[in-house]
């Protein structure tokens, strides 16, 4: 699927959950979920990025509820999605004074929607890619196609990695519990990460 189809695909989406289509808000979601989460990025040492995701969800939903608010232009809804969280983000980091662990002039001045790749810490990156590369054959199939593929539902993930979608589910929660004991014999304190 190209990124265009993607971004066709997201916005129909978002139109059709507009008319107070639950499934198709689900869908949207699904698509934007892992994008949101890696442009918070940033923010994992002082904000919940897990509460700030479900936070701007929600904002999303409100307003895909209120026919008075109208979205325009290319990728709308993700663009402004991506705003959402980010300021969910900067508000946690304020109210919180956590603005010891992020530079709050650089994160303002981000452009809305950038995603880097690159993770922050080199030592992060090794010590995931160790742990990735240890897990079990079908949990590190089942992740690694959630984190490629995460805009697409999980029945169709599931699908072209060929699983079920039980098992495809149970494989992800297998995967993350094992990747998150390995990262914690390495060393990296989850708990301090997302506190």
């Amino acid at each position: 699927m190209t990124d265009e189809h993607r971004a066709d695909r997201l916005e129909d989406a978002f139109r059709r959950a507009r008319s107070g289509n639950l499934e198709a808000f689900a869908e949207w979601m699904a698509m934007v979920e892992i994008p949101l989460r890696r442009s918070l990025r940033r923010f994992a040492r002082a904000v919940d990025v897990e509460a700030a995701v479900q936070e701007t969800l929600t904002r999303m939903w409100v307003l895909a509820s209120d026919s008075q608010w109208a979205l325009e232009g290319s990728d709308a809804s993700l663009k402004y999605a991506f705003r959402v969280a980010r300021n969910v983000a900067l508000e946690e980091v304020r109210r919180f004074r956590q603005d010891r662990f992020v530079e709050l002039e650089e994160l303002e001045n981000l452009l809305e929607g950038l995603v880097e790749m690159e993770l922050p810490d080199p030592a992060l990156g090794r010590a995931i890619e160790y742990c990735m590369e240890r897990l079990p054959r079908q949990p590190r199939r089942a992740l690694s196609a959630r984190l490629r593929d995460g805009c697409l539902p999980d029945r169709e993930i599931a699908a072209g990695v060929g699983m079920k979608v039980n098992s495809f589910l149970q494989n992800i929660v297998r995967a993350r519990r094992l990747l998150a004991d390995c990262l914690e014999r390495r060393g990296v304190r989850l708990g301090e990460m997302l506190s």
